[in-house]
């Protein structure tokens, strides 16, 4: 079968040769707006030559992305069989867990899929076009690799807005019950796939969670801003220290509640249904009252046109944040907003300078394995994680100036 050929410019070539899966709109050579989205299409060069397979969408930002560059290698059900079973294979390693990302988009080989594993149901979200055009085969394949109790599709989310695709929230299989019980190593957790943001829970957040029980000590005072449905704030919990919780949506304080009594550690969390931007601001009384303050706020920028208030915003929650720290107390810090990593470490130390703490970064860690990090996908990597510590040094640097 003869595909539509887009041509596209020198410089996405030399990106997609070197595993890049995205094409802009400025890049290619001619646009082609007579195709429908999702149509699968040859990206050639200017004579010609074939590049790459990939589906195309005109209406959207990132127009083409990339499947496979081998010509002998078509989108068909094949690949698509092909790509699932690897993605599947390399989460087996994670044993601890029931609850696990499968499928990572771009950085699995496919484009616009994401499918997490909850105990024995599968959630999916269907986020292009050219995966939309897939789906048939998609589940086809999906099923008869992963037997399920159920599939809940959750592609609900504005990134369907660029690809001109309504949201959808359905059933696609099975029955999906509205809460999920999964287990994290020795902590368990109830999830809610329907109403739950992203699919339900935090999976990425999964090495996080691990250093917080190995790095929190019995008794210690932790405060745990935008808990959602409080799974850092009971791994510390589990760890033995008192916490406190602050979250602004009742719907998922409430099921922090049930996830603490499922854990057995609701006598050491306390509740607070507010918005963690203000609460923080609001409790000057609290300074130096926490031995470790927890920020993992929702992505802050969705463009590159955002920063600038994203950074205003991560400035505000760091500024409020670190007086509430006892001396060598611990700010644990994590940032899904792809276009401000890179400014984290800047915006942090001035926050900090405002303050007048020094503060020591002790470690550094980035999204869970399950979701990797492709080098020449550089969106692949959304979220970094830092610990940083109030420095001893910064009472003897103060008496001095003195």
């Amino acid at each position: 079968m003869t595909l539509p050929p887009i041509e596209v410019l020198p410089p996405a070539i030399k990106r997609i040769r070197n595993y890049d899966c995205w094409v802009f709109r400025d890049e290619l050579a001619r646009p082609v707006d007579s195709l429908s989205p999702g149509t699968i299409v040859e990206v050639v060069d200017r004579t010609g030559t074939f590049v790459a397979y990939a589906s195309y969408n005109h209406h959207a930002h990132i127009p083409l992305r990339i499947f496979s560059t081998a010509k002998e290698q078509p989108v068909d059900r094949r690949l698509l069989r092909s790509r699932l079973q690897q993605a599947i294979a390399t989460r087996q390693r994670l044993s601890q867990t029931n609850a696990k990302r499968l499928v990572f988009s771009e950085a699995d080989g496919l484009p616009g899929l994401i499918v997490d594993q909850y105990a024995d149901w599968l959630v999916i979200q269907i986020r292009t076009a050219g995966m939309e055009v897939l789906r048939p085969l998609l589940l086809a394949e999906l099923t008869s690799l992963l037997p399920t109790n159920g599939i809940l599709e959750r592609s609900d989310k504005e990134f369907r807005d660029d690809e001109g695709l309504p949201p959808v929230t359905r059933l696609l299989q099975g029955t999906v019950p509205d809460r999920i019980r999964i287990t994290e190593g020795a902590l368990q957790f109830w999830v809610d796939p329907h109403r739950g943001l992203k699919t339900g829970f935090y999976l990425d957040q999964r090495w996080t969670r691990g250093r917080l029980l190995g790095w929190v000590q019995p008794g210690q005072r932790v405060l745990d801003a935008f808990s959602y449905t409080g799974s850092l704030g009971i791994a510390a919990a589990a760890a033995g220290a008192q916490v406190i919780c602050v979250e602004q949506t009742e719907a998922f304080v409430e099921m922090a509640k049930e996830n603490a009594r499922l854990n057995h550690v609701e006598d050491r969390i306390e509740y607070v249904a507010g918005d963690a931007f203000y609460w923080l601001q609001a409790n000057p009384r609290a300074a130096g009252s926490y031995d470790w303050v927890l920020l993992d706020p929702p992505a802050l920028a969705k463009t590159k046109s955002q920063v600038t208030k994203a950074r205003q915003a991560l400035h505000h929650l760091v500024v409020h944040s670190l007086p509430l720290l006892r001396p060598q107390g611990s700010l644990m810090l994590s940032v899904c907003t792809y276009h401000l990593l890179e400014l984290v470490e800047e915006i942090v130390r001035i926050a900090a300078s405002d303050r007048g703490i020094r503060l020591s970064v002790r470690d550094q860690w980035g999204q869970a394995e399950d979701h990797p990090w492709i080098l020449q996908l550089p969106a692949s990597r959304y979220l970094t994680s830092w610990l940083c510590v109030r420095d001893p040094l910064e009472h003897v640097i103060a008496q001095i100036e003195q």
